[in-house]
């Protein structure tokens, strides 16, 4: 049995879902944006520094690289970050010496890409659309060496916006997935307590129904679902009550259908000892009696056994060819008693399926012993497989159901014309669905027929039929 202790509250639950749902969504929005965010500026920035570098880079120069006019770059057209390329003259001892025209957030912004550059000890002439970052910003550059190789032109782009910019959605996604938290508690509790009202309600209910108090339950629900399960609930207690009912007509039935022949076999025994009845006759009223009491009884115990919930039935692969022909063989004598023609048809191969034998072979008897007691000149009893399904008919030549019983030839101590206790019938109904089958009966001026299917798993087929 679960400790309830160890259980954990739907309001718990829910907001477990919510949160992991929302952080989630969230974290994949921002890791998703700082993908495409750093994919795309890379991309346009990268773009932009080989446009400007292969057209401003110069050839040569002088050896001391001191006259290397710095190529002006002002003109380049911006990207569509709205970034503009810039570009200053580098030495081997990594001081940089920026344009005429260039502002001071330009000579400061190529003082500390120098600086990255001497910490990092990049080999310059290997710099192509590289990019570095600190503290301060973050640039892409290219270096390309002019006259010697001891003066650079270090072309840049500056990103530091953009990354600040990113940042700062990062800083705002972080913000809303806070909110959301937040948000998601609230819409929990508001929830659950929703939730929670109407589940109680309905654990009441279900209480009352295991006490065995049916009465419907009458409390509104707003919600489609919960009102959808009180109906179901309600439709549960109206089925139990039936069923409480029934079980007690069952047992006032089944005393009364008792105590009939015990009263027949009383009466007679009491003739015989009185000297007031032939014992000859009276032995032969009293052994008919008793055989019709020993087959109520069995029949009681059968049905009894079926219906019974802690009842664990035991489960073999059971010979659906043998358990026919063993009850049709059961009732062949009576038959011939009765000038009856039995045509049976079994399958060559073995049909097999899992069942309880000892069930299934008091269902084909009973609708085998209802047929000698309607049939007139033939019974046909016919087993075979249809796809997933072994079919057994049993069909005779009698008068048939009448149409007013037919709703109800399966219902338990329901007696039509020639019934003997209303058992029989029903027994057949209770074993075909405690094993997953459907039974169809049909009646016509031709006579009844009973048609039963069941489930049988795969097998080889083969061989002929014999009749």
């Amino acid at each position: 049995m679960v400790d309830p202790q160890s259980l954990h509250s739907l309001r718990t639950r829910i907001l477990t879902v919510f949160l992991g749902v929302i952080l989630i969504i969230l974290i994949s929005i921002t890791v998703i944006f700082n993908v495409l965010v750093n994919r795309y500026v890379s991309s346009t920035a990268t773009a932009q520094l080989s446009a400007v570098v292969a057209g401003h880079t110069t050839a040569g120069g002088p050896q001391d690289g001191t006259s290397v006019e710095i190529p002006d770059v002002s003109g380049a057209v911006p990207s569509v970050l709205n970034i503009r390329p810039a570009v200053f003259l580098l030495d081997s001892n990594y001081v940089a010496t920026t344009p005429v025209n260039a502002s001071s957030a330009d000579q400061q912004t190529a003082q500390t890409i120098a600086a990255l550059l001497k910490a990092r000890d990049f080999p310059l002439a290997a710099i192509d659309n590289f990019r570095v970052s600190s503290d301060v910003g973050s640039y892409y550059i290219s270096c390309r060496p002019v006259g010697t190789s001891t003066h650079y032109l270090v072309f840049y782009v500056d990103l530091t916006g953009i990354v600040n910019f990113a940042g700062s959605v990062n800083l705002l996604l972080i913000v809303i997935m806070l909110a959301a938290v937040v948000a998601a508690v609230v819409a929990t509790v508001l929830i659950t307590r929703r939730l929670t009202r109407p589940l109680a309600d309905l654990t009441k209910f279900s209480r009352r129904i295991g006490s065995g108090d049916f009465t419907a339950c009458t409390e509104e629900f707003h919600d489609r679902e919960f009102a959808t399960l009180a109906e179901s609930m309600n439709h549960a207690a109206r089925q139990l009550e039936s069923y409480d009912k029934d079980q007690k007509t069952f047992f006032q039935n089944a005393s009364h259908e008792l105590r009939t022949p015990l009263m027949s076999i009383t009466c007679y025994a009491e003739g015989i000892a009185c000297g007031l009845m032939d014992p000859g006759e009276a032995s032969q009223t009293i052994l008919n009696e008793t055989t019709r009491l020993s087959g109520m009884v069995e029949d009681l115990l059968s049905i009894s056994r079926i219906d019974s919930i802690t009842n664990e039935q035991k489960t073999v692969m059971c010979n659906l060819t043998e358990i026919v022909e063993t009850a049709v063989e059961e009732q062949r004598w009576v038959a011939e008693e009765r000038g009856l023609n039995l045509v049976v048809t079994l399958p060559g191969t073995p049909l097999v399926m899992a069942g309880n034998d000892k069930t299934l072979h008091r269902a084909f008897s009973n609708l085998m012993s209802n047929a000698v007691r309607y049939a007139v000149s033939r019974i046909a009893v016919t087993l075979e497989r249809q796809g997933p399904d072994a079919v057994i008919t049993v069909a005779d030549d009698g008068p048939g159901v009448d149409p007013q019983d037919l709703p109800h030839i399966f219902e338990r101590f329901y007696m039509g014309a020639n019934g003997h206790h209303g058992i029989g019938l029903a027994i057949v109904k209770s074993v075909v669905d405690q094993h997953g089958g459907a039974i169809q009966v049909r009646s016509d001026a031709a006579g009844a027929c009973f048609r039963l299917s069941l489930p049988v798993p795969d097998q080889p087929g083969g061989g002929d039929d014999r009749i």
